[in-house]
């Protein structure tokens, strides 16, 4: 999903016809959608309608530190979430995952995944001078360390091996293009 992620933030530099943006892409329309509505209410992408036509461009406002701090609070949340889980899984599985240590790993994918957007996303208003490289620096060290929480818990508790695979399984590259 983030590779999508990527090639929609990358064809919204200007506004485009949401239709017209799928055609680009050329992926699966549930798929599709799925993602631009994400993007749109993580507050990544602007979203305008004209008639019943709904148009798309990246979100290039800095964000404020009123709203880094809901998406940290957010993400804390999440995160309360995945270490309850772990305390109460006594196992992730030995050879292959159990349904609830995929569905943990899935949900701290999915959070990871966030957490790398924002501080790319950060970055990249940083280079546009949106916001200074000192405030992106500073929040990305609170993302990280966001992320090294999690997986101390995990790997702490459970076989690394599986962990491992699984991460090495689901690695994605995010970066946006300018």
């Amino acid at each position: 999903m983030t590779t999508l992620i990527d090639k929609i933030l990358e064809l919204t530099p200007t506004w485009i016809h949401v239709n017209a943006l799928f055609l680009k892409l050329d992926c699966n329309k549930s798929l599709f959608l799925k993602t631009y509505k994400k993007l749109v209410d993580d507050g990544y992408l602007e979203i305008k309608q004209n008639g019943r036509k709904k148009f798309l461009k990246i979100n290039n406002n800095g964000d404020s530190e009123m709203k880094f701090s809901s998406i940290m609070a957010m993400m804390v949340m999440n995160q309360n979430y995945e270490l309850d889980k772990i305390k109460e899984l006594s196992t992730i599985g030995y050879l292959t995952l159990t349904n609830d240590g995929l569905e943990l790993l899935d949900h701290v994918q999915d959070q990871v995944d966030r957490a790398y957007i924002v501080m790319v996303r950060m970055n990249y208003q940083a280079k546009l001078r949106v916001i200074t490289q000192k405030i992106a620096d500073e929040r990305t060290k609170r993302l990280q360390d966001h992320i090294d929480k999690t997986m101390t818990a995990l790997t702490s508790k459970f076989n690394n091996d599986l962990i491992k695979d699984y991460f090495q399984n689901h690695l994605t590259r995010l970066e946006f293009k300018i």
